[in-house]
């Protein structure tokens, strides 16, 4: 299988639900990824932001009752890209509209599709 889009990429898995993170981390490892996370809290998501470089992230929308877009935030001002996920119907502040989302349960190959494009996207050409 291709893991050209994620190989090497460094991807923070922001997930309060254990078995769901568990099953990201190992896909993703899969793929080549180097993972941060994960974490079901924006302490510790804040805190390995802080500690790591990061490539890209999938956002759970709702950690615990805690709303992820603080993070999401911060993402944007470093110019991260960021994959929001959700079991819901959530609506999105104005802000993200634009975001990719991938729903829940997850289809692998739509993930990985929104993910890959979204760290192309922010990637500069020729850079590398």
């Amino acid at each position: 299988m291709d893991n050209g889009g994620l190989a090497g990429k460094r991807v923070l898995v922001a997930e309060d639900e254990y078995n769901i993170a568990m099953f990201l981390v190992e896909y993703l490892q899969m793929k080549d990824v180097d993972v941060v996370g994960p974490a079901g809290n924006l302490k510790a998501l804040d805190a390995l932001v802080d500690a790591h470089a990061i490539d890209g992230a999938l956002l759970d929308i709702n950690l615990g009752g805690e709303l992820v877009y603080p993070l999401a935030d911060r993402l944007l001002e470093r110019n991260i890209p960021f994959v929001l996920t959700s079991g819901y119907d959530d609506n999105v502040p104005e802000r993200f509209a634009d975001a990719p989302r991938c729903g829940k349960p997850y289809r692998l190959e739509a993930l990985t599709q929104a993910l890959e494009q979204a760290l192309q996207a922010r990637g500069v050409p020729g850079s590398g």
